[in-house]
């Protein structure tokens, strides 16, 4: 199905725009519609996250992190933080192929051959946000292990059981998770930007469940790494 965003917003459209050192507070245009999300579905991580002092080392992770500790609700910072055991537990190392480039949004493309962050702001406007979580369904559902099914709809089905094949998921560092978890930030606030109410709470209820699959899975792969 489609929905049509265009009539509820008059800003900027496309990706946009270069600098994106700009706290979250003026990208969204209203914040208050955060309560949105806020009440939804808690999660037991609070924003702002703290720095993992065990991360400093690194040369990727302190921007990666401070690009996603954003305020975009309980669930989805409880995904970053779950993404933070995950990049430990890989000794926040960078892994030399990255999550399969193969139906990817053409927003994350762009973004990292501009060399991520402050080079590149990516923008996702009411009139996109439907399409980008479209296309991000498609993306997920084709990282998918061999092992889970995908359903009529192009979305995972329920995994039943885990088996010991991640490879697809296994990509830790600047080219693995993180672009899947930078995806949800833009997501989410494109979906601040819709001012209609009710294509808003579909769109944001969508988001969280793409935030629940992609929590269960990270949940599984890190217990299979754990118990390596």
């Amino acid at each position: 199905y489609e929905k049509d965003y265009s009539g509820h917003y008059s800003g900027t459209s496309g990706e946009e725009i270069a600098g994106d050192s700009a706290p979250v507070s003026d990208k969204v245009d209203d914040l208050s519609v955060l309560n949105s999300i806020n009440t939804l579905v808690p999660g037991p991580s609070m924003y702002p996250l703290t720095f993992p002092p065990d991360g400093s080392a690194t040369g990727w992770f302190p921007d990666a992190f401070r690009f996603v500790n954003v305020n975009l609700g309980g669930p989805y910072t409880s995904l970053v933080d779950q993404w933070i055991t995950f990049e430990r537990i890989s000794n926040w190392q960078t892994k030399n192929t990255g999550l399969a480039k193969l139906n990817r949004p053409m927003e994350l493309t762009t973004w990292i051959n501009y060399g991520r962050y402050n080079k590149k702001r990516i923008k996702i406007t009411p009139e996109r946000v439907h399409q980008f979580a479209v296309n991000f369904w498609i993306w997920w559902s084709s990282l998918q292990p061999s092992w889970r099914a995908v359903g009529e709809d192009n979305r995972p089905l329920a995994a039943k059981e885990m088996k010991d094949d991640w490879k697809s998921l296994d990509h830790y560092g600047q080219n693995g998770w993180l672009s899947l978890v930078v995806c949800l930030r833009w997501w989410g606030e494109g979906l601040m930007r819709v001012q209609n109410e009710t294509l808003r709470k579909e769109g944001i209820d969508d988001w969280l469940m793409a935030i629940e699959d992609m929590a269960i899975m990270l949940g599984g792969l890190i217990s299979y790494k754990q118990m390596l």
